[in-house]
């Protein structure tokens, strides 16, 4: 029995009876690839939320009896910030299928213009629109369009759906508005018998331009990043490293004080700030896949 079973059989009268509030999961789990239901998932919602209170409550509690002793202020405060932290992890949760689609869209978005550059070099070779998702499926470097285009090879090749359909299918569940527009094009070439080389072709130019735009733009974010970082954190930390030493030699300030604030910037501050950077410019990259 795994914990989606076990949330379930605790939470699952409560879900039921505030159904409207998990309806638009339903959309987000399908979506997202997330294979449970939205009644397992809201529970399993609830069960994160008061598992992370309840932990957090006893944590806090037994570090506030040893250090301070017993006080009614401070398990009130305990539960106070329990109840944040529960309600925290629950509403990452919730919101969990929608991170998962917008990194699924990013990649998708980042890949488009290699993918529709395959697919068109394919489609002028003679390939069928089958056996050109066929192949796209085994396309692993781009492995977002890969999982969709596996999905529509699956349901095409395997189980003898008609494509209009399954790219229909594929419109509905995806992630992408730049991948929905790219499929219902395909699709209309299938349906209406439209020069499907063409059109690949066409989009494949839109596709590249739009990539060499992104990378123009990613080039003048990073200029700017990097400027940035030099300028106020490496600068700016040898700056203050400089002042607070004087602070400590003119006197006012304890030494050992000081060296804590230092050695606090230095090994904890500086690393931190640099691993937001490093998040930024990933995030923020047309590489990322």
């Amino acid at each position: 029995m795994n914990v989606y079973e076990n949330s379930t059989k605790v939470f699952s009268g409560f879900v039921k009876k505030h159904k409207y509030f998990f309806e638009p999961l339903e959309p987000k789990l399908r979506i997202a690839r997330i294979n449970i239901p939205v009644e397992a998932y809201a529970s399993f919602i609830l069960m994160m939320g008061a598992t992370s209170a309840l932990v957090a409550f006893l944590f806090l509690s037994l570090i506030g009896i040893i250090a301070l002793g017993f006080s009614f202020v401070g398990l009130l405060m305990n539960l106070i910030v329990s109840l944040f932290i529960g309600t925290f992890v629950a509403g990452f949760v919730y919101l969990y299928p929608n991170f998962k689609i917008n990194e699924t869209k990013d990649k998708i978005s980042n890949s488009l213009a290699f993918v529709a550059l395959y697919m068109s070099t394919l489609a002028k070779s003679g390939f069928t629109p089958q056996r050109i998702f066929e192949m796209l499926a085994k396309f692993k470097d781009y492995s977002a369009v890969a999982a969709e285009a596996q999905k529509i090879d699956h349901e095409v090749n395997k189980l003898g759906t008609n494509l209009s359909t399954v790219l229909e299918r594929a419109i509905k569940r995806s992630p992408s508005p730049e991948w929905t527009e790219f499929l219902a094009g395909i699709r209309n070439s299938v349906v209406v018998g439209g020069d499907l080389p063409k059109y690949l072709a066409q989009k494949s130019k839109g596709f590249v331009q739009e990539y060499r735009r992104k990378l123009e733009s990613f080039s003048k974010t990073l200029t700017l990043l990097m400027n940035m970082y030099i300028t106020l954190i490496i600068v700016g930390t040898v700056f203050f490293i400089v002042i607070s030493s004087l602070m400590g030699a003119v006197g006012g300030v304890s030494t050992t004080m000081i060296k804590v604030v230092h050695y606090a910037v230095i090994f904890i501050g500086l690393p931190a700030l640099t691993a937001m950077l490093i998040i930024i410019i990933k995030s923020s990259s047309p590489w990322a896949e």
